[in-house]
């Protein structure tokens, strides 16, 4: 495994330093500033930000009023803490722009979603110049090893916490013979520039292989290259298309496959109102929320010691299916796929209940040992983080 700057500089930190972000340095402020930055909340990723509030309303930080103006994408100056929240809407040049913006505001915590806009928030920490640097505590990211953004659970820079978006790409692959019992060439789509599309890509080929099934790569550079992608492997006879491509091109993709009746297959439960005739992957978007809120109040209550935390993940794998998609392509979805369905889409809308968990009705000591317990689990051991460095040299 080759190791980046934030890998090194972790590593550096580790070894040669037992400093990290004081457990008290973070609660210090009479009103501590926040940042929430997102890459697009324009999609069901919203659910994790919510999710966040209700922790923070839970533990004392928000009031009900105070989350309903916080989720207008506005700065909040609040009676207990300030939130600067920023949304790139989908664009990446966007992303250091509000990242710096939230820097420049006071923000010395900055939550995260997806990988490009934390690779961009440590970064932007560890080079600020601010002593100890912002803590980052992101959420959304599905590949925070091959990405950079961590070498090990435990093995990251001494100011990161977060979760992992684990996708079991083993499962993803095993759900294609349920559909087609005989499939043996699929067609999958790879933007080099993504660290996430390259893992991805590398995963399903090693677990195709085990299937028997080929798979043939159609590099992305930008949008535009979905309809010529997809007409390539069409052209190749694929049977199935595992879409990895940037999201505007799915339109495209879907078209192409639609002419052929061939099912396009994403890892992305968000791409299933995009048209996707299949969706299998994390969807705990609104459990995300709920973990890194956890990990955000007990940095604001200093209770956290991020370098003793590791990331945290827990595979959950859910199945979609856009019906009105399928009808269109006239694309056959198996008796068997139906059945392993979580929901589906149709007629414009999904079928999926949405229900939140209950907050259980105790007073605020109760509610911190129960944050206490949950953080206990992601707790870094010397052993650990031994073995974990181990693991590390042995890859090198």
């Amino acid at each position: 495994m080759k190791r980046n700057w934030v890998g090194a500089f972790c590593l550096m930190i580790i070894i040669l330093t037992t400093a990290f972000v004081p457990a008290t340095a973070l609660a210090d402020d009479d009103k501590p500033t926040i940042g929430i930055l997102s890459y697009d909340v324009q999609s069901i990723r919203s659910r994790t930000i919510e999710g966040v509030f209700d922790v923070l309303q839970y533990h004392g930080y928000l009031s009900r009023d105070e989350i309903e103006s916080a989720r207008l994408d506005e700065d909040l100056f609040g009676e207990k803490l300030n939130i600067i929240r920023r949304d790139a809407g989908g664009d990446l040049p966007t992303i250091n722009i509000m990242v710096e913006e939230a820097l420049d505001h006071g923000a010395r915590i900055l939550v995260t979603t997806t990988t490009n806009v934390t690779l961009t928030a440590i970064k932007a920490a560890l080079e600020s110049g601010i002593d100890p640097p912002p803590l980052v505590i992101f959420a959304l990211v599905t590949a925070p090893y091959a990405s950079g953004v961590a070498e090990a659970p435990c093995i990251k820079p001494s100011n990161v916490v977060g979760s992992h978006a684990l996708i079991s790409y083993k499962d993803v692959v095993e759900l294609l013979p349920l559909q087609n019992p005989d499939v043996s060439y699929i067609g999958s789509f790879l933007s080099p520039a993504r660290p996430a599309h390259v893992y991805a890509v590398e995963q399903i080929e090693t677990y195709a292989e085990e299937l028997g099934i080929q798979v043939e790569p159609s590099p992305f550079i930008d949008a535009a290259d979905g309809l010529i992608g997809a007409e390539t492997l069409i052209d190749k006879g694929v049977e199935m298309m595992v879409s990895l491509g940037f999201p505007t091109s799915l339109p495209a993709i879907i078209d192409a496959a639609n002419v052929v009746g061939i099912p396009v297959v994403s890892a992305s439960i968000s791409h299933i109102p995009r048209g996707v005739h299949i969706a299998a992957g994390f969807y705990a978007y609104y459990d995300e929320g709920l973990v890194i809120g956890k990990m955000l109040t007990a940095a604001l209550d200093g209770e956290l010691d991020p370098e003793r935390t590791r990331v945290h993940a827990e595979p959950k794998l859910t199945v979609a299916l856009n019906m009105d998609s399928v009808a269109d392509g006239d694309v056959e979805i198996s008796s068997a796929l139906l059945e392993r369905a979580d929901f589906v889409y149709e007629n414009g809308e999904s079928n999926e209940e949405f229900v939140k968990p209950a907050y259980p009705d105790v007073d605020m000591d109760a509610r911190l040992v129960e944050r206490a317990a949950f953080l206990d689990t992601l707790f870094c051991t010397d052993e650990m983080i031994a073995e974990q460095l181990a693991e590390l040299e042995a890859d090198d």
